[in-house]
């Protein structure tokens, strides 16, 4: 697995896409997928973490969005599984809440879906740094979608492409 150079070792996998196999359902060839965008300049995460060019969010819900294409694998029973998704907020704590109460939605911008499959949130915690909550999610079809976290009262949502490869 690659990574970015973050003082920390998670995957980049958690914000890009790998599609192994399957058919995407017909999409509009003319449709261009409007693939979130890192501001200019990007959000800088409170201490301890350190920033980086590719953080999305606000101090109350950010992750990591490197440059809007996710990786995901083949699921022969719910379409296509999106690996670990990382999550922060400074009103998390792991110690407090080990079921956090983040939760994933999802629909398909370029053609018809069945809308994305939450699989839950869960804890995590690196000395040093801090708290913060993985994800995963299934998406039925491969496509431009656009994707809500929401999180303690606090939205954030990004468009990303999930190509064939």
């Amino acid at each position: 697995m690659r990574t970015r150079g973050l003082a920390f070792a998670v995957p980049l996998a958690v914000a890009t896409v790998l599609i192994l196999s399957g058919n995407l359902s017909r999409a509009d060839d003319s449709f261009t997928c409007p693939v979130t965008k890192i501001p200019d300049p990007p959000f800088v995460p409170p201490a301890p973490w350190i920033a980086r060019d590719y953080w999305y969010g606000t101090e109350k819900l950010w992750t990591l969005l490197d440059p809007g294409r996710w990786e995901a694998r083949e699921d022969s029973d719910r379409g296509y599984k999106v690996p670990k998704i990382v999550w922060w907020s400074r009103a998390y704590d792991w110690k407090k809440e080990p079921n956090p109460a983040l939760t994933i939605t999802g629909r398909r911008l370029d053609g018809p879906s069945a809308p994305l499959i939450f699989d839950g949130a869960n804890n995590a915690y690196i000395e040093g740094r801090g708290s913060f909550m993985t994800s995963s999610v299934h998406l039925p079809t491969l496509g431009c979608w656009e994707v809500t976290a929401h999180y303690k009262g606090t939205d954030l949502t990004f468009v990303v492409k999930v190509p064939r490869l």
